[in-house]
């Protein structure tokens, strides 16, 4: 009979250092992942970020362009009721230029885009930012959801008015209906005007305005900026933001 003596434990040790080894490589591995995977991550919230600071730009362009032109636009609501309560049945003077036809009344129109703030709420890049300006921003975009809506009637109110420099004579019914759809206009232009200043206060405290070179650039190609310049229609300086939300 033969007789097995035990193997020395040496065996057994270099099998667990090797285990050790592969448990070692997998967790290197798995690291390595993790950290490529934030990065990339990082990289996709810098590029969401920088997106949505492009838009808040445009946004604070428009805000900033409401501002300038409130004067002139109730300039020319005030001249064209003028018009209408006088009973001048002369045709109200159209305007033209190489975006339309014609029109009675010009006033800035913008889409007030919201489209980068909505892909990054549903995904998890708020998170790369400060709590508090994540509230200043879903508190800018309510206001700016709200200006969106206003476009909507505000056009359709302008639309009206435009007929008014072709038709050849109006009767006292739609002389009285037309003062009641500038009076419409006024309240609205004078609505936007004040909530343009609170999106911008708001724009200030989050530390996202528009840099100073881009909103100059931007207002100097608003044509309602320069139809007002060359008819002589007063304009508003654009005040100073005020942070009056930070902290």
């Amino acid at each position: 009979m033969h007789f097995h003596l035990p193997k020395s434990m040496h065996g057994w040790r270099t099998f667990a250092g090797e285990i050790a080894i592969v448990v070692i490589g997998v967790l290197i591995a798995l690291g390595a992942q993790q950290v490529v995977e934030n990065r990339a991550d990082r990289v996709r919230a810098d590029s969401a970020i920088a997106a949505l600071r492009y838009e808040v730009a445009d946004l604070d362009f428009y805000a900033s362009e409401i501002e300038i032109t409130a004067p002139c636009v109730l300039s020319q609501i005030a001249a064209i009721q003028n018009k209408l309560v006088s009973g001048d049945q002369a045709l109200l003077p159209r305007y033209s230029d190489a975006l339309t036809n014609g029109f009675v009344l010009r006033m800035p129109y913008r889409i007030w885009s919201q489209s980068v703030w909505q892909s990054v709420s549903a995904s998890d890049v708020l998170r790369q930012m400060e709590p508090a300006r994540n509230l200043l921003l879903s508190d800018l975009y309510t206001q700016a959801q709200g200006r969106r809506a206003g476009v909507q009637s505000t056009r359709a109110w302008v639309d009206d008015l435009n007929a008014l420099s072709v038709l050849a004579a109006i009767s006292d019914a739609d002389r009285l209906r037309y003062v009641g759809v500038t009076e419409h206009l006024r309240g609205e232009v004078q609505q936007s005007d004040l909530v343009a200043g609170q999106m911008r206060d708001t724009l200030a405290a989050a530390g996202l305005l528009a840099p100073k070179r881009k909103l100059q650039k931007d207002l100097s190609e608003s044509g309602t900026i320069k139809f007002c310049r060359e008819h002589g229609l007063p304009l508003a300086k654009l005040r100073p933001a005020v942070a009056a939300n930070a902290g």
